[in-house]
């Protein structure tokens, strides 16, 4: 009996070690997720044929950080605002670090386009010239690049 309470007992303190040692180990990987690891995960816009992977921002206080104070964006990833309803929404380069080009779309098609958009007049607010229910950044020459004009389709797995 005594050989079962030992050998029990080690057991059970190995399988526990084993679980924390993967839980651990599990978190560090978590940590390490970049955000361009989680715009890969399934949020999606399609234009011209390129695909991007995107941050989708649905909250007030994500739409007013935005891209803000970060050094980057990975090339084919963008930040998808969405509206509750068409309008000529306005966007600004706060704390910016990086120019972008800025797409105001309605009903899946592109109506204004701001192109390589200078991060550095953070006071100047950009507004298309008609409503427009969502809102997509791109690194800047993105469009120029693809050729992506008002107008043009764009659809989008969310």
């Amino acid at each position: 009996m005594r050989w079962f309470r030992n050998h029990f007992t080690f057991s059970a303190i190995a399988a526990v070690l084993l679980c924390a040692g993967a839980a651990a180990l599990f978190l560090w990987r978590s940590e390490a997720v970049s955000r361009e690891d989680i715009a890969l995960s399934g949020s999606r816009a399609t234009v011209l044929g390129e695909i991007f992977s995107l941050e989708v921002v649905r909250t007030p206080e994500e739409q007013e950080r935005g891209l803000g104070f970060r050094e980057s964006l990975c090339e084919r990833c963008g930040m998808l605002f969405l509206f509750p309803y068409s309008d000529r929404h306005g966007f600004w380069m706060k704390g910016m670090r990086f120019p972008i080009d800025i797409l105001w779309i309605r009903s899946e098609t592109i109506v204004h386009i701001e192109r390589s958009v200078d991060f550095r007049d953070q006071r100047r607010v950009y507004r298309p010239d008609q409503p427009a229910d969502r809102v997509l950044e791109l690194n800047a020459g993105v469009c120029d690049r693809i050729g992506i004009r008002e107008g043009d389709g764009i659809s989008f797995v969310l």
